[in-house]
């Protein structure tokens, strides 16, 4: 008897969907090095190492994007200790791959030699130094209880270089939670971290079986922001120093910063200042807090701003303009410092000042 093209079709649907019945997930942000290949489509990926492999491994392995997984009951036997020593089962340049990268295994049919390529070119989430992302582990099938370990490539690797155990750092054992087939937990980025560096998340059930699942994430860290200084400053009337902080870009080119001040007494005015340089001057024309700017200093003051009943404000800046006098524009190269100023409302009214922070634009 023959099969049809549409049968044949029909027959390979159903194989695959009793696949991701029994399979079990990946990250998807920050995405994966598997589902990335996944989502260019392996019939006919859209990237080159995504086309390289799926001639490696064919397209099944990553229709089968969420079994990325092996067994390692010995994981379970020694109590799942945090930072589980992987290499015996996962050893260098195949972390990715998660030690699968035999296509002659008993055990493991399938490969994803593929995502051990050495490669600057991996595609890349963006991120930021110091930042706190989500991370976010879609599950086609949850399994608890289980743990979850995390691992960041080092300050000195390099992308040109396979991945290898003497270049991970464990990172630690995050809280998780679950929510609508989505395993969450916060990671914070390190500071000591920028350019191309890789995410490695393993996820091991605490069961006989011991499987675990390891996905694998290129990231592309750009440096801290800003850099907090003459903090903390003087407690205002809610019995906190008011905070600055910044958001957005460095980058001159995007325009795209943002200032915060937070932690101040509700309902009262004030505005951010800006400089070049910096000072700490106590109690300025009698002001309760610390100047941390010193002149020639710029004053936001045509954007007044109301702290409302949460004790917070924020603007947009124009790097184009900073209102010095005459305004100036930003450069690439150079460190600007901001600091907000508002009224506070203590038994005598008076004013005091945020902290600072600098950034240097790029």
């Amino acid at each position: 008897m023959t099969c049809s093209p549409r049968a044949l079709l029909s027959l390979t649907s159903i194989a695959l969907s009793a696949a991701a019945a029994f399979a079990h997930g990946t990250v998807v942000e920050p995405v994966s090095r598997v589902y990335r290949v996944y989502q260019s489509n392996p019939e006919n990926p859209s990237f080159p190492l995504a086309q390289n492999a799926v001639a490696i491994d064919g397209t099944l392995s990553y229709y089968t994007w969420n079994e990325l997984s092996r067994n390692i009951p010995e994981a379970v036997q020694a109590g799942l200790p945090p930072g589980f020593d992987y290499s015996p089962w996962v050893p260098d340049g195949q972390l990715a791959s998660g030690g699968r990268v035999d296509p002659n295994s008993p055990d493991y049919p399938r490969t994803y030699a593929g995502l051990d390529q050495v490669s600057p070119d991996w595609p890349k989430t963006p991120v930021q130094a110091g930042a706190t992302i989500t991370v976010d582990f879609l599950a086609t099938a949850p399994h608890d209880p289980s743990v979850w370990d995390v691992w960041m490539t080092t300050p000195d690797w390099n992308p040109s270089t396979a991945l290898n155990w003497a270049q991970m750092e464990f990172l630690g054992r995050p809280q998780v939670t679950f929510t609508g087939s989505h395993y969450l937990f916060d990671l914070p980025i390190p500071t000591n971290r920028t350019g191309h560096h890789v995410l490695w998340v393993a996820w091991h059930r605490a069961d006989p079986v011991g499987e675990v699942f390891f996905s694998t994430s290129d990231l592309m860290i750009e440096p801290p922001l800003g850099t907090t200084y003459c903090s903390p400053n003087t407690p205002n009337s809610t019995g906190q120093p008011g905070a600055i902080a910044v958001s957005g870009s460095a980058l001159v080119a995007e325009n795209d910063l943002q200032l915060e001040a937070s932690a101040l007494p509700p309902f009262q005015f004030g505005y951010f200042l800006c400089s070049m340089q910096e000072a700490q001057t106590p109690f300025p024309g009698g002001s309760e807090g610390i100047l941390c700017l010193a002149n020639p200093i710029g004053r936001f003051s045509s954007q007044v701003q109301n702290s409302g009943a949460n004790g917070t404000f924020a603007i947009d800046v124009d790097l184009t303009a900073l209102p010095l006098s005459p305004p100036v524009a930003a450069l690439p190269g150079e460190r600007w410092n901001f600091q907000a100023w508002y009224r506070d409302a203590l038994p005598t009214p008076t004013s005091n000042f945020t902290d600072a922070i600098g950034v240097t634009f790029q």
